[in-house]
């Protein structure tokens, strides 16, 4: 009986220390919009190819993969849906990976971004490849947050590192940054309606 009451005990204050990741999406665009240090992590939309690791540092896209029209036209959307929210790209610091569909995301989405070889998909999920870009999010996030939304878009096996979430397309985690550099999750977004 013990073991059971200490179990109990043990997660309530689990629970409590949990973060509000429940948080509702009218609330989430509130945060983002008047809280400081608040940083929404998403993936690049929808992308088609063989080879989700390879990257071409020429900036010429060869071997890589890319978005689909389908994906193209759901960046333009997320770009509008922020807009609408009076996130426009003057507003919002945007870092992305430098792969091609992250960088295109970024540009269709609010037409700049800050671009970091670092940032990009490491499948392994383990390693230097992933420490690398773990480490240049992190330095991103310590310079950048502030009074100013930053926008961080990357790929999945690095969102789940930063933030313990595996968002699906066109979704994103809505977290909150510490002068470390670690994020703190509210809750994911739908970004399109």
């Amino acid at each position: 009986m013990r073991q059971v009451q200490r179990f109990v005990a043990g997660l309530a204050v689990w629970v409590a220390a949990m973060p509000a990741w429940s948080m509702e999406p009218d609330a989430l665009c509130q945060a983002i919009a008047t809280r400081p240090n608040i940083v929404v992590v998403m993936r690049h939309t929808e992308a088609v190819g063989r080879a989700p690791v390879v990257y071409d540092e020429t900036g010429a896209c060869r071997g890589e993969n890319m978005l689909t029209g389908k994906g193209q036209r759901d960046a333009r959307a997320i770009g509008d849906a922020f807009a609408r929210r009076g996130l426009t790209a003057e507003r919002l610091h945007v870092v992305a990976s430098a792969m091609c569909r992250t960088r295109d995301t970024a540009r269709l989405a609010f037409g700049k971004a800050e671009l970091d070889p670092a940032l990009r998909e490491f499948l392994s999920g383990r390693g230097p490849g992933l420490n690398a870009a773990m480490e240049a999010a992190e330095g991103w996030i310590r310079r950048l947050r502030g009074p100013q939304p930053l926008i961080l878009i990357t790929h999945l096996p690095n969102i789940d590192a930063l933030t313990g979430e595996q968002p699906e397309y066109n979704v994103g985690v809505v977290t909150e940054a510490h002068a470390n550099g670690q994020l703190t999750v509210l809750g994911q977004l739908p970004l399109l309606p």
